[in-house]
């Protein structure tokens, strides 16, 4: 999928991401908390993450094409090798998945964790002309109630950020999918990784696995 593809279908994402919020804020309400713009207020400023991921990505002549992790920033998909963020307030993150294939996850990568309450809000799906539409307008959204964890053989790639050896957050994402979830973080560097195996050779571990930006990058959280 090609960058002007892609932020064609955000537009169409909004609608979804409504779907993935009604949801949100209805949780947030009934445990006290405040929603203002969509986003969780606790006194404390908080962030907005946006994460795109997309398939249709040249990696090199050998491989060709793969899936790749991208931050949208102004309208602009930018690269994901370092992603930026403040600490101690909530980053709400919000994951559009374009990719509608699955991928081999180890079982513990199946678990939220680290987010608030340690769920997800799901949403499918992103894929504009996907089979799985049944509407006229050809775009099925479906809305879900928070999830903690999702079935290992229905995960397409995970946003894995981890401390050491420690994992400190886990989401993993469903093919074609928009999720949304909110997470706080100290002070440090931290490594995401995708802990999927989505990329190429038969491990599905070579290529755009180990290439900072693609499916693994650097979290520095000040």
């Amino acid at each position: 999928m090609q960058k002007s593809e892609v932020l064609f279908a955000l537009g169409i994402v909004v609608i979804m991401i409504g779907a993935v919020y009604g949801g949100f804020m209805l949780s947030n309400l009934a445990k006290g908390n405040t929603v203002s713009g969509g986003q969780v207020s606790s006194g404390n400023q908080s962030y907005d993450l946006t994460i795109v991921i997309t398939t249709n990505n040249w990696y090199n002549s050998t491989i060709g094409y793969e899936p790749a992790f991208f931050v949208l920033q102004n309208s602009q998909l930018t690269s994901s090798a370092n992603i930026s963020l403040p600490a101690g307030v909530p980053i709400h993150v919000t994951i559009i998945n374009y990719d509608s294939g699955s991928a081999a996850v180890a079982p513990q990568f199946a678990n939220v964790t680290g987010t608030v309450g340690n769920v997800i809000f799901i949403a499918n799906n992103t894929n504009i002309n996907s089979t799985e539409a049944t509407d006229v307008g050809g775009i099925s959204v479906v809305s879900s109630q928070p999830v903690s964890f999702v079935n290992d053989s229905n995960i397409a790639h995970t946003f894995t950020v981890q401390l050491g050896s420690t994992t400190v957050l886990n989401i993993p994402i469903e093919p074609s999918s928009v999720e949304t979830a909110v997470f706080t973080l100290s002070s440090g560097v931290y490594h995401w990784h995708c802990m999927a195996a989505c990329g190429s050779g038969s491990s599905g571990w070579q290529g755009a696995m180990d290439t900072p930006g693609w499916m693994a990058g650097t979290v520095n959280v000040s």
